[in-house]
Parts: structure tokens; sequence; C-alpha cells
């Protein structure tokens, strides 16, 4: 079973009807927009719109209405149903996979701009480019690889390793501790768990320490 969260105001109306679920999946949209309510009503989707105007509203809606049906699930349930995020949006994605790996909960992704970049890569693929008809054969010369060069770590992320070295609960008290924003704080936590620099405590699942 899928429960499935749409960003509805980032992918737009076109997108929301090309969409196809199973009849037991359970579809939470969120917009405002009159005419993607009536697809909704169309496809026995449930529309949500009860959210204020203005940037990231949706978003931190959808991330509310996340932690509220997770929370709402026992281990059993949680494991047998997949939380997929439909959007482009890469801040929300983090704060959505953080969510559910904070809950126990199984997370997917789905971009519908990446099927725009594959289309595009096809075309140009197709496209035939005429070779010279005489072309001198030339000795090809081995080009040293540069040598990789390790990205720092971003200064949020720097910031809460340093303060995992014990168990500490990812909680808004511990973010304004840090003195970081929700959006970075949600980005930078995601990054390490997906690194796996960070893990839960053996003592308590709510806790999390640097490995």
């Amino acid at each position: 079973m899928d429960i499935i969260f749409v960003d509805a105001e980032n992918i737009g109306l076109k997108e929301l009807e090309k969409l196809e679920t199973s009849i037991i999946d359970k579809v939470f949209v969120f917009s405002k927009s009159n005419c993607i309510k009536l697809v909704c009503e169309k496809k026995l989707y449930l529309f949500l719109s009860d959210y204020p105007c203005g940037s990231n509203q949706a978003d931190f809606y959808i991330i509310a209405y996340l932690s509220r049906v997770l929370s709402s699930l026992n281990h059993t349930e949680l494991t047998s149903i997949n939380f997929k995020l439909i959007t482009n949006d890469e801040s929300l994605i983090s704060a959505f996979e953080f969510q559910c790996s904070q809950l126990g909960g199984i997370s997917k992704i789905i971009k519908t701009n990446e099927k725009i970049k594959t289309d595009v890569n096809t075309v140009v693929q197709l496209t035939p480019v005429p070779a010279p008809k005489s072309v001198p054969k030339i000795k090809p010369v081995p080009v040293p690889k540069p040598k990789s060069v390790s990205k720092p770590k971003s200064v949020v992320e720097e910031k809460i390793i340093s303060h995992l070295k014990s168990p500490e609960t990812l909680n808004p008290e511990f973010r304004k501790k840090l003195g970081i924003s929700q959006q970075d704080f949600s980005r930078a936590t995601g990054e390490l768990i997906r690194q796996n620099k960070i893990k839960r405590s053996k003592g308590s699942k709510k806790k999390w320490v640097t490995r």
C-alpha cells in the first residue's frame, strides 16, 4: 500500500492528471487551485487546502500532515507502507525524508522533471552529426586525471556533528540551541543520515549520535 503526498503547487495540474494510483492507495493533494480540486473529486483523492497563503506554506503543511500520519501508525503498519512524495522541491524532499527516518517510515521520492530531462536527452542522441570525409589519424595523448578534491562539509553539518558526540534528540530545542534555521537543519540532518555519518542511539531510538 502507498500513502502518496502530492505537492500540486509545485508539479501543476497536468502532472496530477497523469498520476496513476491503485484504489487501495491513499492520495493527499496539497493545493489551493479549484481546477486541481475538481481533478481530486474525480479521482477520489483527498484535497487539502487548509493552510495559509504564502511562500512554503504548503511545504510546512505537508510535513505536518506527514508527521500526524506517521504518529498514528504502529511499527507493523509503518514497515508495510510506502510513503511517497511527488514534487521537484529539493528542500521539501530533504524535510520529508528526514521526517520519515525519524519515525520509521519508508520514503520514496518521485520527481516529475526527471522524465522531461530524459526526453530531452533522447532527442539529442537521435540527432545525427555528420563526420568529415577525411580525418587524419592522431595518436591519443594520455591526460592525467586531476586529483579528486573532497568537498568540505557544510558549516551546518559540522555544527550538528560536533554536538552529537553524545546522544541527542533532533527536536526543535536541539535546533534552537545550535542557532540553525528549520530549513537548513532539515536539509543537513537528512544529508548526514543518507551519508551514514550519524546513527540512532542504542539506548534510545529517538536519539542520534555520530558514527
